[in-house]
């Protein structure tokens, strides 16, 4: 098995896998963010990683927070090098539209989808905001092997079938 080393800043939680056939691990939240209609925020995870020589980290979103909520990566995918040794942060970007009359409602939603009325901890807040609360599970990350290419410049392309089809040439069934 692939040896991952990572430190983490204290009070904040392991990267673990969810399940014993997992695909990714999980990553926490360091902190508490509130993510507002059409605002993107970045929130810290509070770990850093070592990849093996050769490999990279991909962040992914958690579908069940993208199922549940507005919120979805910024960058669809993130990619930590290599070289990397920094905190990983996760940008969240709440799709919701802002609405045309901005309303404050004494709620807001979690990452899991649950309103919760006003627990003055946030007070009032903009109708469809979410808060990611500290030790909420907010991305999920794998170990990839990394091969870099030899960029080579060319005068053609050779021909495919295919050619220059792209954005859905090869149709949807």
């Amino acid at each position: 098995m692939l040896e991952l080393k990572y430190k983490k800043a204290v009070g904040t939680k392991n990267p673990k896998y969810a399940s014993k056939n997992a695909s990714c691990f999980d990553l926490y939240a360091a902190e508490d963010a509130v993510v507002a209609p059409n605002e993107t925020v970045i929130v810290g995870t509070g770990v850093m990683f070592e990849p093996p020589e050769g490999y990279g980290i991909m962040l992914y979103p958690r579908s069940g927070i993208s199922s549940k909520t507005p919120l979805r990566f910024a960058n669809s995918v993130g990619v930590i090098d290599n070289d990397y040794r920094g905190e990983v942060k996760v940008l969240l970007e709440n799709v919701k539209a802002k609405p045309q009359k901005t309303r404050v409602v004494p709620s807001y939603m979690t990452i899991d989808g649950e309103v919760i009325s006003n627990d003055h901890k946030y007070g009032f807040l903009p109708e469809g905001t979410v808060v990611v609360k500290k030790g909420d599970r907010i991305a999920q990350a794998m170990a990839i092997k990394i091969e870099q290419v030899q960029l080579t410049q060319a005068k053609k392309l050779s021909d495919t079938e295919r050619g220059e089809g792209g954005l859905g040439s090869t149709g949807t069934k």
